[in-house]
């Protein structure tokens, strides 16, 4: 009895009667798995193929992904123009990214404005990385009224100091749906951006 119980112990239970020698019981349900998903049986010395994902694939990466969104090249990737205006308005669940040329003193912000019945304006924010010892230079912004409906959107803001890293950010200022005052959110953000 002792030999027989060592033997099914090393040989992983397949001698004992009414075992298999696959997982999962007998033959065609442990190959299949019953209803479920396919077994990767292996065997020792031979090799045994990957599972391959049964997924739609993997997510693709994009503006909903991570805190900040950015492209390959640095700076962050500006929406797609639609060929029409839409009548939403601002999702403040999301912000997308923001496109940076930057100058000595200066940096021009591009953005894509989604428009909307409630957009009163954007204010345009830098705000800078680098500490200094003492008093601390104030966040300022920039306001620029939307010249379309919906579309591509580019400003300037100045008065910056060279060679100096900032994050730039554009909120949307909005009326809120009870008419009683605005609601401000960010809805486009560039990463770190060192001016020249």
């Amino acid at each position: 009895m002792v030999p027989a119980l060592a033997a099914a112990l090393l040989s992983g239970c397949s001698l004992l009667p009414g075992s298999s020698p696959t997982p999962g019981g007998s033959g065609a349900d442990a190959a299949t798995g019953g209803d479920g998903p396919s077994w990767v049986v292996s065997e020792r010395g031979k090799p045994t193929p990957s599972p391959t994902p049964t997924s739609g694939g993997t997510p693709k990466p994009g503006a909903s992904f991570g805190f900040l969104p950015l492209s390959a090249g640095g700076t962050g990737t500006a929406a797609t123009p639609s060929p029409t205006c839409s009548p939403n308005t601002f999702n403040f669940s999301r912000i997308g990214g923001l496109d940076v040329t930057p100058g000595s003193t200066s940096a021009e912000l591009s953005w894509y404005n989604v428009g909307g019945y409630n957009l009163v304006e954007f204010k345009l924010y830098a705000i800078s990385q680098d500490l200094v010892v003492g008093a601390q230079r104030d966040v300022g912004y920039a306001t620029v009224k939307p010249r379309t409906p919906c579309g591509q959107m580019n400003a300037t803001i100045p008065n910056l100091s060279p060679k100096t890293h900032y994050v730039f950010s554009v909120d949307a200022v909005v009326t809120r749906k009870s008419g009683d005052g605005t609601h401000a959110a960010t809805v486009a953000r560039s990463h770190s951006i060192r001016t020249k």
